[in-house]
């Protein structure tokens, strides 16, 4: 593959593994700071981002961060699935909150996917998301980093090379 290209894959790798460690730091701190553990029982569709729930989302988010972050950096695909997985996850979670919304009869710019600007973001950013993530396990498997070993080059030793040439060497080395 070529170097600009695999530069190209590699670095929106890095942009969502140091994006994703960064905002889970970020949201983890802020929701931890402005969250009341104890919270209404209708409000429950909002799980994810309220009580503990969220400090667990937000520590998970931090280590898939990090394993990405070494994944892209070794080129270890196995490291890729942990990232897509919790994405899918996530993705899950907040349609699930969408349709509780829809029963509980609230406004439709509080559901994410009925709000046709957010709707249009959530299918971007997965899209973009997941192909990077194919993008990235492809060139893992089809051009993977040059094993880095001793670089030994072996030469050539006075065995193998002709006897003529021996004793031409072994005379000029004679000096009177």
């Amino acid at each position: 593959m070529e170097r600009y290209l695999r530069f190209y894959i590699k670095f929106h790798g890095y942009v969502l593994a140091i994006g994703t460690i960064l905002g889970s730091i970020l949201m983890t701190v802020l929701l931890y700071a402005s969250t009341d553990f104890v919270y209404p029982l209708e409000n429950f569709y909002d799980y994810r981002f309220m009580g503990s729930a969220a400090l667990v989302f937000g520590a998970l988010w931090l280590g898939i961060g990090i394993a990405l972050f070494y994944g892209i950096f070794k080129e270890v695909k196995v490291c890729l699935y942990p990232f897509a997985a919790m994405y899918m996850l996530d993705l899950f979670f907040l349609f699930i909150r969408d349709i509780v919304l829809i029963w509980h009869n609230e406004r439709w710019y509080k559901i994410a996917l009925l709000n046709p600007v957010t709707a249009v973001v959530v299918l971007y950013l997965t899209l973009h998301i997941m192909l990077s993530m194919v993008a990235l396990g492809k060139l893992f498997e089809h051009d993977p980093l040059t094993p880095s070993g001793s670089n030994f080059v072996r030469f050539k030793t006075d065995d193998q090379l002709p006897v003529q040439l021996r004793e031409e060497d072994d005379a000029s080395l004679v000096v009177e």
